[in-house]
């Protein structure tokens, strides 16, 4: 079922229920193997835990914004658990006491509190191997084989040197960068900011809407205006979550607050404080809207995008 054209008549409540249930379940069957066992629980433990499902929810949007028919969650949804499982596994290795050192995530206590530091890196590490195992096999014959080793490439740049493990080695980088002790960090300006966040949260995002629109055959102009719109979603979602670490508490977070100051982090907030984050929000937010609405993708037949913007934007926990 795609959205429907009009903006007034689309409710992005129903549309995230129906889309959601749909990716729980095919997740549930994608890590229905006990053998084992220990593994696969750890696997489960951190993918099945609930979560906003947002990167799945904008690949499946993205398809369906450009898809010439009404099957095309189906052609998408491997693609859309498999971006979950990578997602699962860096948030199983973020939290690691070798990295961030959380004890808890969704509200829940983190993988490694639950089953140990060696078992909740194996689990990380098979989310990510099956992850490519679900693209390749279990997307429908009927989406063309050279598009498909285009996207499992992507998927490979999102995830490793070039997104998100080079996004995290620059974090860690720069992390005590405004401890005035560390002689050895560089001055941290917008720049470096941008370059952390455009990797280590923005790549899978990116990449989360240029594959559902790849998988169903978009053409290079609006492969384009969504990779910039992708780059733009998840450069807000990153400053709103800096905000959060803030403004938020354990309830609303399902994590703990404070990480980001407690061990010297560069962040949005640190650099241009929560007024000047909130005012980059706001222009983010108006180019985004700006790319759907001029830029060859037209927001009557993607309302979901508006929405999922929106809502990494001005979501509270």
């Amino acid at each position: 079922m795609r959205p429907t054209a009009s903006n007034s008549t689309f409710n992005f409540k129903t549309y995230a229920s129906d889309r959601r249930g749909m990716i729980e379940t095919r997740l549930e069957k994608y890590l229905s193997h006990n053998e084992p066992q220990k593994l696969w629980d750890s696997m489960r433990y951190s993918v099945l835990s609930g979560g906003k499902r947002l990167r799945a929810l904008l690949c499946m949007a993205a398809a369906e914004a450009f898809g010439p028919n009404d099957d095309v969650s189906e052609l998408v949804l491997p693609c859309a658990c498999a971006i979950e499982m990578v997602h699962a596994m860096s948030l199983i290795h973020d939290d690691l006491p070798a990295m961030d050192n959380d004890d808890y995530r969704r509200g829940k206590p983190t993988n490694h509190k639950v089953f140990g530091e060696a078992m909740a890196l194996l689990a990380g590490d098979a989310l990510l191997m099956l992850a490519n195992e679900i693209l390749i096999d279990e997307t429908p014959a009927k989406v063309d084989r050279v598009i498909l080793l285009s996207v499992v490439k992507e998927l490979a740049r999102a995830t490793g040197a070039h997104g998100m493990v080079g996004g995290q080695v620059e974090d860690m980088n720069f992390t005590g960068a405004f401890d005035q002790g560390h002689t050895n960090k560089e001055f941290v300006d917008e720049d470096i900011l941008e370059s952390i966040h455009r990797r280590k949260t923005g790549a899978l995002i990116t990449f989360s809407l240029w594959s559902g629109a790849r998988l169903v055959e978009a053409n290079e102009r609006q492969l384009i205006d969504l990779k910039r719109f992708g780059e733009i979603l998840g450069l807000a979602f990153q400053i709103t979550d800096d905000l959060l670490d803030v403004t938020g508490d354990i309830n609303t977070l399902g994590k703990t607050p404070g990480k980001d100051e407690a061990s010297q982090k560069a962040t949005w907030v640190r650099l241009f404080g929560i007024d000047g984050s909130k005012q980059k929000l706001k222009e983010l937010e108006t180019e985004g809207l700006g790319i759907l609405e001029n830029n060859g993708i037209e927001i009557g037949s993607a309302p979901a995008l508006n929405e999922l913007l929106k809502y990494a934007i001005h979501r509270v926990n």
